[in-house]
């Protein structure tokens, strides 16, 4: 004998409707799961997984129809499936969910089944069209990456040590590592002072630091440091964008290249060397790290267009114009409202893209440990989502001369058919009076 308590699962049961057409259910079934990529590399036992989000929910479903009135059911149902955008399906097992019939839905009848009719369809998620405003998300997840990619490079350096090797062979390689940061300080002396000077005194403490009792992750720590004492880190958004080419320009120089070994070398020779290549990997890590996160630092742009048929639609109850504000004006200790910095330009975006991609390349090409290769991926992939982001509300410009010394009114009245552009030519350009703007070539939006 079977006994079912008041909490049977039959009792838990919805009743089944679609737009508030009821029918009954036979069986269902529902597939569920994440989106991933799976990157496979040559040479590389390992691969690297990238999860894409949450995949989309169907459900198939096999309902019935039946009764004196099946055929009025069946009808409405029809109606129901064919009537455009999405609708609520309520299902027995999950419940009320949002959502579209996909394809076409199967009706049949049978002289075997009198008095009902089957039906058979394809239900999925509607889902949600947003459009992001600021693209803050995009920075942060950058910023997240650059951290992990940090922490993987450390890591990736507590293999090293001087221990037990010839006093000669440390002397060596204490050497190699000075010429490198050598290197670094002279690319930046007139770029950043800040940075070509913390890397001459990480020259002077190599000994102490790399040196047995000393760990090898306050080298990696002091090296960071030292990228980041410049002043160019904090500065306006020209400067941040010098600095960031700068840095990853900076791992292209042939002084910090790896140094391969030869079969006649001899074993000394071949310590020295890893050694080396160590140092060398972990200087130019660093510096594609701190380039990367100093991306997510970068003014945001200070208006985005949404597109067509959305004005006033936009997540936030924006008011109905087309161009919506997301730049909120800082305040000091006083409460003075500080004027924000520029974003960067199209050029200048594509220009640090261009840079940080070569200089990731051929990182990638270089790296042996897969921890490594792996976070460098992700923080390549962060790195462009968060600059893509950027460039989709950033205005592209050209350079354009005036026919003649014309007021920056005139010019904007001409050129936009809009005498208020005559402001975003100013600030785009040096000129020393908006009544007389000189016939050189100015720097321009191109619409």
């Amino acid at each position: 004998m079977a006994f079912f308590s008041s909490t049977d699962w039959r009792d838990r049961l919805r009743d089944a409707s679609f737009r508030g057409v009821p029918f009954a259910v036979e069986d269902d079934e529902g597939t569920f799961g994440r989106r991933v990529q799976v990157h496979e590399y040559p040479n590389r036992d390992k691969p690297f997984t990238e999860d894409l989000g949450r995949a989309t929910r169907r459900m198939t479903i096999n309902a019935y129809l039946i009764g004196d009135d099946y055929a009025d059911k069946r009808d409405r149902l029809i109606g129901a499936v064919e009537t455009a955008g999405p609708g609520t399906l309520v299902h027995p097992q999950y419940g009320e969910m949002q959502g579209n019939i996909d394809g076409q839905v199967r009706v049949t009848h049978s002289n075997a089944e009198g008095r009902m009719c089957r039906v058979s369809f394809q239900f999925v998620e509607s889902g949600e069209l947003s459009f992001p405003v600021a693209g803050m998300a995009t920075a942060q997840r950058l910023k997240q990456s650059g951290g992990l990619f940090d922490d993987a490079i450390e890591s990736m350096f507590s293999a090293f040590s001087l221990s037990g090797i010839a006093d000669f062979v440390q002397n060596d390689v204490l050497a190699d590592a000075a010429a490198m940061l050598g290197d670094v300080a002279d690319a930046f002396r007139m770029v950043d002072s800040g940075v070509s000077a913390a890397m001459r005194l990480l020259q002077g403490d190599l000994s102490v630091i790399l040196m047995p009792p000393g760990a090898a992750s306050d080298f990696v720590r002091e090296l960071q440091k030292a990228w980041r004492a410049g002043d160019r880190l904090t500065g306006d958004t020209s400067d941040l964008v010098t600095m960031i080419k700068t840095m990853s320009g900076v791992t292209l120089d042939p002084g910090l290249a790896p140094r391969g070994t030869w079969p006649t070398d001899s074993g000394s020779v071949e310590v020295q060397k890893a050694r080396s290549n160590m140092i060398a990997a972990v200087i130019r890590s660093s510096a594609i790290s701190t380039a990367a996160q100093a991306v997510s630092t970068l003014a945001q742009p200070k208006t985005i267009a949404a597109p067509q048929g959305q004005a006033g639609k936009i997540t936030g109850g924006a008011a109905s114009n087309d161009i919506i504000n997301i730049s909120h004006p800082a305040l000091d200790g006083s409460g003075t409202a500080v004027e924000p910095e520029d974003p960067p330009t199209w050029d200048e975006l594509t220009e640090i893209r261009s840079a940080l991609n070569a200089a990731i390349d051929q990182e990638q090409l270089r790296i042996t440990d897969d921890g490594i290769f792996q976070q460098i991926t992700v923080l390549r992939t962060d790195l462009n989502r968060d600059i893509s982001a950027r460039l989709a509300q950033v205005e592209i410009t050209a350079e354009r001369t005036p026919p003649d010394v014309l007021p920056a009114l005139v010019l904007a009245a001409n050129w936009y058919d809009d005498a208020d552009r005559e402001k975003d030519i100013l600030s785009r350009n040096l000129v020393r009076h908006p009544g007389f703007v000189p016939v050189k070539p100015l720097r321009v939006p191109v619409r």
